[in-house]
């Protein structure tokens, strides 16, 4: 023995990835705020607030990820990385956002957006990073960045849509039905073009927008918001389906 510490490359998966886990979920709880929205005094005294957010804290702590998501990508393991490296500090940033009731303003609602920006950032980083850590960034890229991307904005565009129709009438869920429709189709462009086929497809967007229905429904129970409009989630989630379903059958027709 030369006394040298073990390669990555020795050290088993069965220890890697869990290690990982810990060690980012300990980094984001030691180095992040507890409240993501929490504001701070500029000093002692003082009326000017600011983000509770260090750029130390927050460096740091992407440096945590960046290194883990190295280390497990390094192994071959981008999708591993991503759903772990990525997917503790992303659930755990729903758990912060879930234990905070936000100030009742008029963007308080719109919280889920922060957490899916937040989480989709964080899961596209550690793609980038796992993928060229293993040497497979184009593969990375195209079976994990895109597919990520994508789903986050289905994700978002289909929260705003049903913030549109909610409780407005006919008129405002045509308009929001006819949007998501639209984008459903765009999205659905850019899936097929990375070889996905039409029912991973669907599942995809219709299932991204279903998790941030979800996501936002949890506001109810937990701080006895309104309950949200079933009908306008239904129309956008369906609106979305169709939509990137039809990109299959209008190459079909043709």
């Amino acid at each position: 023995m030369n006394g040298t510490a073990p390669s990555l490359s020795r050290v088993p998966l069965a220890v890697l990835v869990p290690g990982a886990a810990v060690l980012v979920a300990a980094a984001q709880l030691a180095l992040l705020p507890g409240d993501p929205r929490a504001v701070v005094p500029v000093r002692p005294g003082s009326d000017t607030l600011t983000t509770g957010y260090t750029w130390w804290g927050t460096a740091l702590f992407a440096a945590v990820l960046a290194v883990s998501a190295w280390a497990v990508g390094r192994r071959g393991r981008t999708g591993t990385a991503v759903l772990v490296v990525g997917g503790v500090p992303a659930a755990l940033l729903l758990a912060s956002f879930l234990l905070h009731e936000p100030v009742t303003d008029g963007f308080a609602g719109l919280w889920p957006t922060d957490w899916l920006v937040g989480a989709v950032l964080i899961s596209a980083g550690v793609a980038l990073v796992a993928g060229f850590a293993g040497g497979e960034l184009p593969l990375a890229v195209r079976s994990l960045l895109v597919p990520l991307l994508v789903a986050g904005a289905a994700a978002l565009s289909g929260f705003l849509f049903e913030s549109v129709a909610s409780g407005e009438g006919g008129v405002a869920r045509t308009v929001s039905a006819v949007l998501a429709l639209a984008v459903g189709h765009g999205l659905g462009w850019a899936l097929r073009a990375n070889g996905w086929s039409s029912g991973r497809s669907v599942a995809l967007t219709s299932g991204a927008v279903v998790l941030i229905a979800l996501v936002d429904s949890a506001s109810v129970p937990l701080w006895g918001w309104a309950a949200p409009d079933v009908v306008a989630w239904v129309v956008t989630v369906a609106a979305f389906a169709v939509g990137t379903a039809s990109v299959w059958a209008w190459r079909t027709r043709r």
